[in-house]
């Protein structure tokens, strides 16, 4: 019960997620629904908990056959060009407050506080994803991240971030 007083419940797996749901309704009798956008929502003392899946890992086989496609060396030839001999700090982020993205950014300044010596030396490459399915949580994130960006730009100058927007879930 005590999960079901946040406003969204997040787990790595489809099968965490899965069996929160059987013990919710097994234990407290709660159902579940089908929303916009691909969210699950559990009814709770009145209100709607969200419920959601995020894996975070990463493919070895799908990341080893992208690097053979000519258009990503391409783009890599482009970055190194653009970004000369800085070292890249790369993140494709979902503009969502509980994806972190701020706080990457708020790390990403403090580091670059931290060690002035870095500041010719890296750069940080950030895609912010915009699917569309959650505008006013997506709208008050980017507003967030924006003002984040524009501040680590005006400190630091705009050669430290590479900051692109993009709609959709995919690259």
């Amino acid at each position: 019960e005590g999960m079901l007083n946040a406003d969204i419940v997040g787990f790595h797996a489809f099968d965490h997620a899965r069996h929160f749901l059987n013990a919710s309704k097994r234990i407290l009798g709660l159902t579940y629904e089908s929303l916009v956008g691909g969210l699950i929502g559990v009814r709770y003392k009145g209100r709607k908990v969200i419920v959601s899946m995020s894996n975070v890992s990463i493919e070895p086989d799908i990341v080893d056959a992208a690097l053979i496609l000519p258009s990503v060396s391409q783009e890599a030839t482009f970055l190194k060009q653009k970004h000369g001999e800085r070292s890249i700090i790369a993140g494709v982020d979902i503009c969502q407050r509980l994806s972190g993205i701020s706080l990457k950014l708020l790390s990403y300044e403090r580091f670059l506080t931290d060690y002035p010596d870095w500041q010719p030396k890296v750069v940080m490459l950030l895609k912010c994803l915009i699917p569309g399915s959650r505008r006013t949580d997506e709208a008050d994130a980017l507003r967030e991240v924006r003002f984040l960006v524009r501040r680590i730009q005006d400190t630091f100058g705009t050669s430290v971030i590479d900051y692109q927007e993009l709609m959709g879930s995919s690259l």
